[in-house]
């Protein structure tokens, strides 16, 4: 009995999901991305799944827009660097992802209708909130 209890422990201890890692790690390791929608403190939140190196280019990117081509490449240089942690050419331990990343996410509220209304935006949030997933992503109708 004494184990059980050990071992319920210990499956407790982490409450992130291993298999939406495993899914992170795929996106992380460049080789695709998908559509997903998660349930993060009782919203929708719905995009394509990233890896941690294209999201910083991208919020790089729109972190940019408007500013002078030269200020421009400075802050996009400067969020790029943020996504060198995610290169798997670096002879770095392998760690579990704490963070997922969506591009194009929305945010849906119990209406149904999706925030923001007319674009979706670059988000990037921890692995431990999450506390559900579907693939596929929510298409307001």
């Amino acid at each position: 009995m004494d184990n059980k209890v050990a071992l319920t422990e210990v499956v407790n201890a982490d409450e992130r999901d291993w298999f939406l890692q495993d899914l992170i790690e795929i996106a992380n390791s460049g080789k695709m991305s998908f559509d997903i929608t998660l349930t993060v403190g009782g919203f929708l939140v719905s995009g394509t799944l990233v890896g941690g190196k294209e999201y910083f280019e991208g919020f790089g990117e729109e972190f940019s827009f408007g500013l002078k081509e030269a200020a421009a490449e400075k802050v996009k240089a400067a969020f790029a660097k943020n996504g060198e942690v995610y290169d798997t050419s670096a002879n770095s331990p392998s760690m579990l992802p704490s963070y997922i990343h969506l591009k194009n996410a929305h945010f849906f509220h119990t209406s149904g209708s999706p925030v923001p209304e007319n674009r979706g935006v670059w988000w990037r949030g921890r692995v431990s909130e999450v506390t559900g997933f579907s693939l596929g992503a929510l298409i307001a109708g």
